[in-house]
């Protein structure tokens, strides 16, 4: 089933020097129960792309063009009303950087707690029990719920981030670098979880990371951008084995082989396309 149809996605900032186009035609499909791996390096536009399809860019953003189909809906065409009432229900995000995401003066569960009552009704008492099941889910005891952000390690802030993700059990999960600065042992802890969530509700994922080896373990699916634009999409295999791009070529031989640990690695050559494509 088709979760998620994103077409000729393009999206610029206007700044004092300039208009810089930082993703153009981007195109892809998201199937219930897969993930696709959004790889590619960074400033290639990944993060953008992600939070102009929630609909988060900052001021200077502008969608361009494009349309983002959920469930028959085009989230570019929802007014405000709607697109609030859609966040976090049907697609929601785990934002880069836990501890940066998280607000450092309220305490998890009261943010876990915001976003379950903006878009659920019910009763006080249903949604502890709500926060504590969710904790549960990613690991975390239950008593955390009342600690704040500096409480918790890095590994525990990402599990609470996935847990306010997972709050309105959406049917499209966005997580933005879900490993970034985590030791290996928890980065594998975290991509276990995630994959295991999935298997569970049956939701769709996008994981955003510059790390082929964890799209390799675990997406089924992946989209290659270079200079805001797609430059190779297809399954697994195809990408791994078959690749067609120069650029993708290149990222797959700058990964370390264990097998060949003192070969040397490969650099990009050239200059970011988008060095010299502003609009005065």
């Amino acid at each position: 089933m088709m979760l998620l149809s994103v077409r000729n996605l393009t999206v610029e900032y206007h700044t004092d020097t300039g208009i810089y186009r930082a993703v153009e035609g981007l195109n892809f499909d998201l199937e219930q129960g897969k993930t696709l791996g959004l790889v590619g390096e960074s400033g290639c536009g990944k993060t953008t792309a992600m939070m102009a399809l929630m609909r988060l860019l900052p001021e200077a953003g502008r969608i361009i063009s494009g349309s983002v189909i959920l469930d028959g809906r085009d989230l570019l065409r929802m007014s405000l009303a709607e697109l609030r009432e859609t966040r976090w229900k049907d697609i929601s995000m785990v934002f880069q950087g836990a501890m940066n995401a998280l607000n450092p003066v309220r305490t998890v569960g009261s943010q876990i707690r915001e976003a379950i009552r903006l878009h659920n009704s019910i009763p006080k008492g249903q949604t502890e029990k709500e926060i504590e099941k969710l904790l549960d889910y990613v690991g975390v005891a239950k008593s955390y719920k009342d600690r704040y952000p500096h409480q918790f390690s890095g590994g525990m802030r990402q599990r609470a981030m996935i847990a306010m993700a997972l709050a309105c059990q959406p049917k499209v999960l966005i997580a933005d670098e879900p490993t970034t600065a985590l030791d290996v042992m928890v980065q594998a802890q975290i991509m276990d979880l995630l994959s295991d969530l999935k298997s569970e509700f049956n939701f769709g994922i996008i994981i955003v990371t510059h790390d082929l080896g964890l799209i390799a373990e675990y997406c089924d699916k992946v989209l290659v951008m270079y200079g805001g634009r797609m430059v190779e999409y297809g399954d697994l295999n195809q990408i791994f084995h078959h690749t067609a791009h120069p650029y993708t070529q290149r990222l797959l031989q700058a990964f370390p082989d264990i097998e060949n640990p003192k070969a040397e690695l490969a650099s990009r050559i050239g200059f970011h396309p988008r060095a010299s494509t502003s609009i005065k």
